[in-house]
């Protein structure tokens, strides 16, 4: 049977794959391989159209959980939940306000069969998004060319010029990445490829096995 995990985009299904297959390597079948991660749910409508289009394996019997992970950005757990969850899956089963709270199982009958459905919103304290707990989970707090993005943002300021916060966190990882591989002594083609694959999302520049992390291991144990 299908374990659908629902993400934002491209950089939380590498993320998520790459963190699965660690606690696949520690825990062995603990945390099975997921059969399908289905990417690109920025917001309500396209997690409802991911929920619609997997009615076809539901009714099959062939979905066993279908999991979702979103950001709580500034708005929050419970937010995320009430304003971009909950009206999907009201959207596509019909049943208004189904999940109350993160990392519990709510089951759903769908033409005579049960699955599972259940998330996890990324955060610390609260809120934010997996950026920020990649850059709490690290391993070298050293590195210097993320260093070098404040300086370019005093710089942009000087100017009056924008970058948003969501862009700094997304090239601070990057640039996170590219320290930590450019250190190995590749040469430049293997370095862009790694960082093209985000081989920087992996246990060797980032510690999977941080606190932060214990709530997305709950998450990823519902599957079982």
């Amino acid at each position: 049977m299908k374990n659908i995990i629902i993400v934002e985009g491209i950089t939380d299904k590498k993320f998520i794959e790459s963190y699965i297959n660690y606690l696949q390597d520690i825990f062995s079948k603990q945390y099975f391989l997921i059969d399908s991660i289905v990417k690109d749910a920025k917001g309500q409508d396209a997690i409802y159209s991911i929920l619609n289009a997997q009615k076809i394996s539901i009714a099959k019997g062939e979905t066993k959980n279908i999991g979702i992970l979103l950001d709580a950005d500034t708005e929050g757990i419970s937010a995320k939940i009430e304003n971009k969850i909950n009206p999907a899956i009201e959207k596509a089963f019909s049943l208004p306000n189904h999940i109350k709270s993160q990392n519990t199982k709510y089951p759903i009958e769908f033409q005579s069969n049960i699955f599972n459905i259940f998330c996890y919103i990324f955060n610390i304290n609260g809120k934010g998004e997996l950026e920020d707990i990649l850059k709490e989970i690290r391993i070298d707090k050293n590195t210097k060319t993320p260093m070098c993005l404040d300086k370019f943002l005093k710089c942009l300021d000087g100017f009056n010029l924008a970058y948003t916060e969501k862009e700094y966190k997304k090239n601070f990882i990057y640039f996170y990445g590219y320290d930590c591989i450019k250190n190995e002594g590749l040469d430049i083609e293997k370095t862009k490829e790694k960082l093209k694959n985000y081989d920087y999302y992996s246990s060797d520049y980032l510690n999977f096995n941080h606190d932060i992390l214990k709530e997305l291991k709950l998450f990823l144990s519902l599957f079982n």
